[in-house]
């Protein structure tokens, strides 16, 4: 399923911004560790990054 242009826009703005703030000021951290916080796993599934390539008409965004 192909995304119309302003939800596309959408959801680069917010990967975009959600990498700014969370994730980069992590990058120490995670490379540290090995491991990603659970904090942070957890906002990444709120957001639906984990269902971008899951089909439609199982909850995904079948990209």
């Amino acid at each position: 399923m192909a995304l119309d242009a302003e939800t596309r826009d959408q959801l680069i703005d917010t990967v975009r911004r959600f990498v700014t703030e969370r994730l980069r000021p992590l990058e120490a951290q995670v490379s540290e560790t090995d491991a990603m916080p659970d904090d942070v796993v957890a906002e990444m599934k709120e957001l639906g990054l984990f269902g971008l390539s899951i089909p439609a008409e199982y909850g995904g965004l079948d990209l």
